[in-house]
């Protein structure tokens, strides 16, 4: 179906429809050899696509959480892999830059004014001459941002990392272990949360950005073989004693047993709706144009006339319409609805597009029949990625308890079940 963009919103996804079309002839290529597509990234390098949300100031294109997903969708349509793995790039760039503006309407705010902190994090405190440096050098350079915010055996790792900060001389030591560390093998900043448990008021988390080839005792694992989104590089990682100079911390919070989820930390998990999304319209377009005009003896008129077919397509659109409409509404309501309201919404919104992408792609390869289950058609990638979507937190299970709990006002989980 046709789509109604902005001038601004369709310039930002004309550029990645570039990439995009480039991209896909490799894609097959990079997933069957579980290769990194390092000539992707060179190019969305030079076209100035990774510096897709830092603000113009820090030369980038200031593109909006909005504008952002429309883009992203796009470049999925030819690579769902490549798409996946720079939205890992924006999600923890987007950190820095949440951080940055946070700050900004901080100090413009009159120090007695009477505001809700419903948004603030608990006793935080916000480094932002080293968030300043990063983002003007990852703007200039156009430099790579990745990361990991997942550990082995830990449900809560936004309330209490196990990966460990020991305080020393100018830094800390760090000592743990990280999954899903997408785009790894790429990345010039690597971003991730340490507990300080010795910390001289209470138990902190630190959240840090480190450059790899600087890191001794950062070690990357090949450890990245699954059945989906295989040329990501999602690697794991483990750190040994690794230092971290007081320069590379960002950001500084008091551990809590709250499960309250914020404006700030729930941007990411959202976003992860769009290259699904993009996947399944990739899969959606395939089947009409494979279809269209397919023969099948002895009929007169080709598949595409056949009610097992084009109710299906029907059915691929009805779905991401949907999609799109709880992922785009949430996303221009961003900047001005109330955080909590707005994280109901985002998980909300994110479930939906995953669940609708995964339902869509499924309904490719009835449609398509037989000849979907082999290499030679993109629909068997396609059907291995979009799988993908159903394991990011939140996942569907924990999305609706969530959804549920909040709208009663009541946590997630116990704060007695957690150490």
């Amino acid at each position: 179906m046709n789509q109604i963009h902005t001038e601004r919103e369709q310039r930002f996804i004309d550029l990645a429809a570039v990439l995009a079309d480039d991209f896909t002839k490799r894609a097959a290529q990079h997933d069957e050899e579980e290769s990194f597509p390092f000539e992707n990234y060179e190019k969305m390098r030079e076209s100035g696509y990774t510096n897709l949300i830092i603000p113009e100031e820090f030369d980038g294109l200031g593109a909006s959480l909005l504008e952002r997903i429309k883009a992203q969708e796009r470049l999925a349509h030819g690579d769902g892999a490549t798409a996946l793995a720079i939205n890992m790039h924006f999600n923890v760039l987007g950190l820095l830059v949440d951080l940055y503006q946070r700050d900004g309407r901080r100090r413009a705010r009159p120090p007695r004014e009477e505001r809700s902190r419903r948004d603030e994090l608990p006793r935080v405190v916000v480094e932002t001459s080293n968030i300043s440096e990063k983002l003007a050098r990852i703007g200039r350079e156009r430099l790579i941002c990745g990361g990991s915010g997942s550990e082995p055996d830990n449900a809560v790792i936004n309330l209490r990392p196990r990966t460990e900060a020991r305080r020393v001389e100018g830094g800390f030591l760090i000592n743990g272990r990280k999954i899903f560390g997408t785009q790894s093998i790429r990345v010039d900043y690597f971003f991730f949360e340490a507990t300080w448990p010795d910390a001289p008021e209470r138990p902190t988390i630190i959240t840090v950005f480190v450059e790899p080839k600087n890191t001794p005792g950062l070690i990357f694992k090949d450890d990245w073989h699954t059945m989906g989104m295989r040329s990501t590089a999602s690697c794991g990682s483990e750190l040994k004693d690794a230092f971290v100079p007081d320069s590379a911390v960002i950001l500084r919070r008091a551990v809590s047993n709250s499960a309250m989820v914020t404006r700030v930390f729930a941007k990411a998990p959202f976003s992860i709706g769009a290259p699904y999304i993009g996947i399944a319209a990739a899969a959606r377009d395939f089947v009409v144009d494979f279809m269209r005009d397919r023969p099948r003896y002895p009929l007169k008129k080709p598949m595409s006339h056949l009610p097992a077919v084009f109710n299906k397509v029907g059915e691929m659109d009805v779905l991401l319409e949907g999609a799109r409409a709880a992922m785009w509404k949430a996303a221009a309501e961003m900047e001005h609805d109330e955080p909590v309201s707005w994280s109901r919404k985002a998980i909300a919104a994110c479930l939906i597009a995953r669940e609708n992408s995964v339902r869509v792609v499924d309904l490719a390869l009835r449609a398509v029949g037989g000849s979907s289950y082999f290499k030679r058609l993109p629909l068997e990638r396609l059907f291995r990625d979009v799988r993908a979507g159903l394991y990011h937190p939140f996942d569907s299970d924990e999305s609706i308890e969530f959804l549920g709990r909040s709208a009663f006002g009541l946590p997630m989980g116990d704060p007695d079940d957690y150490i």
